[in-house]
């Protein structure tokens, strides 16, 4: 089985939006702060909340790399 067929079978791989299987989780293995829960979920933690904030406040391109992307696979000239 190829190594990109294993990733996708197994959620390692992720699309611009989504987390991937074992992406979307934050282990708290080492270094874990008080009360904190040994597994929580990426998009629960404060970095991954204050990094969506700053995304937010970042001004927007017109058009993005992967819109582009998507307009030269359609064969669509995007003015």
């Amino acid at each position: 089985m190829p190594l990109s067929a294993f990733g996708v079978g197994f959620g390692l791989y992720k699309p611009e939006t989504d987390y991937g299987l074992i992406d979307g989780f934050k282990w708290n293995f080492f270094n874990r702060e008080d009360n904190a829960p040994l597994v929580q979920i990426k998009s629960e933690t404060k970095e991954e909340q204050q990094r969506i904030e700053q995304e937010k406040l970042r001004p927007q391109p017109k058009q993005d790399e992967v819109q582009l992307y998507r307009f030269m696979l359609d064969n669509t000239v995007a003015f």
